[in-house]
């Protein structure tokens, strides 16, 4: 998917110096004749670059050096030196330290992604799309948006539709947390306040990544439940890992939706869910 076909979301923080990216990148002349290897990197970078310039990117694989990546490297060592054993075993000495430092920053691109960009949940273009899709024209009423990735790239697909982010923003209260602004509007209000402004005017509620560290998540189902009951609620987030609280996860009636393009790149096995 080139860059023309993403979704352009807003103008992108335009970054110039990207710490990450040019720690990955030092890897690049090195195992550009590995081409699986130098695949893995060329994603990599085209998904920090193409958030950075304001587009959502496309979705991942699993992001590690698999087991074929290792030996695509090691035929090319015996291929480049066939003869000269001493030579190979220097070069496969250099290219297998190089390959773990490039396994340790694919594995940790999630955590580059919000220090850089705030983007915690992964959202990409085909997900988006889908997402789209399977809402329809529907009013939607985003609660703990954060920086409004997901109503951006909707909004971007769909400007006609009623699409409303809100988010409280306690997040920048804590240490080491960006302070740039969302990438779209977004309301700054708690999740009950935005469920009784806007509850009646909506169609459809969605909550991605909502943090484990509150029971939020727990009063907010209770309040649709009883009030809102004829709404279709949408979660995203890691059941009973990384997002929402355990009394949450305890109590939701969960269907799972939207698998396609929406899966794990990491440890972090995110998912889309109807809840009840």
């Amino acid at each position: 998917m080139n860059q023309t076909e993403l979704i352009r979301f807003g103008t992108g923080r335009q970054l110039t110096e990207i710490d990450y990216l040019s720690e990955l990148l030092s890897y690049q002349t090195m195992f550009q004749p590995i081409q699986s290897v130098g695949q893995l990197i060329a994603q990599v970078s085209q998904t920090i670059n193409a958030i950075n310039q304001g587009f959502l990117p496309t979705e991942l694989p699993m992001l590690e050096v698999s087991d074929n990546m290792i030996m695509d490297v090691q035929r090319y060592v015996v291929d480049k030196f066939p003869n000269q054993p001493a030579k190979g075993n220097a070069l496969w000495g250099k290219l297998s330290e190089s390959l773990e430092a490039v396994d340790f920053l694919v594995r940790h691109l999630r955590d580059a992604l919000i220090e850089y960009f705030s983007m915690y949940g992964y959202v990409s273009t085909p997900f988006v799309q889908d997402l789209s899709r399977y809402l329809g024209n529907q009013p939607i009423l985003e609660l703990m948006a954060g920086h409004g990735y997901l109503s951006a790239g909707l909004r971007a697909l769909n400007p006609e539709q009623v699409i409303i982010a809100t988010d409280n923003q306690l997040w920048r209260e804590q240490p080491d947390i960006t302070l740039d602004q969302p990438v779209t509007i977004v309301e700054n209000m708690t999740g009950l306040a935005a469920l009784e402004k806007y509850g009646q005017e909506v169609a459809v509620i969605m909550m991605s990544w909502a943090p484990d560290t509150s029971t939020a998540d727990w009063d907010l189902l209770q309040v649709i439940r009883e009030n809102y009951p004829t709404k279709k609620l949408l979660v995203i987030g890691e059941y009973q890992g990384a997002t929402n609280s355990k009394v949450f996860w305890q109590q939701a009636k969960l269907k799972p939706v939207l698998a396609t393009h929406h899966h794990t790149f990491d440890l972090i096995n995110e998912q889309v869910y109807e809840v009840e």
